[in-house]
């Protein structure tokens, strides 16, 4: 009885160990999920890769001045005007993918980094969710 509890124990620690091991990446960020169409947040602020540059545009809330995403501390250091459509492109955009997530740098120190949480969202380094209308290549 004691070598079925043993034996048991152990095939029990085993399963344990092999799944608390295993990192598992549910979606597979690629670079080329942000060519075209781009990422979408709350339908007034996109980001897309056109060519070599980085484009960031849409509308800098005055309705929610408090919102926080990667994007909006873009446009105010950028000093865009509340309200009004702004764009802004960064030239030289670099985009690395580690598992599920997304390394984009370009020129003027932009750096920025997102996770890829579902097959067409992401979200930013403060948590905003992003989506795209691309549906992903099988």
């Amino acid at each position: 009885m004691k070598k079925m509890i043993r034996l048991f124990l152990s095939f029990s620690l085993i399963l344990l160990l092999a799944a608390c091991s295993e990192d598992v990446t549910q979606y597979e960020a690629k670079a080329s999920d942000f060519e075209d169409v781009g990422f979408v947040y709350n339908n007034d602020l996109t980001i897309v890769v056109i060519g070599e540059e980085l484009v960031i545009f849409g509308f800098v809330s005055k309705y929610d001045p408090e919102r926080k995403t990667i994007i909006d501390k873009l446009s105010k250091s950028a000093n865009a005007v509340q309200g009004e459509f702004n764009e802004k492109r960064y030239k030289n955009v670099k985009i690395k993918t580690k598992k599920d997530k997304y390394y984009i740098t370009a020129d003027d120190g932009l750096s920025l980094e997102f996770q890829k949480i579902g097959e067409r969202i992401i979200v930013d380094e403060v948590g905003a969710e992003y989506f795209t209308n691309k549906y992903p290549e099988k």
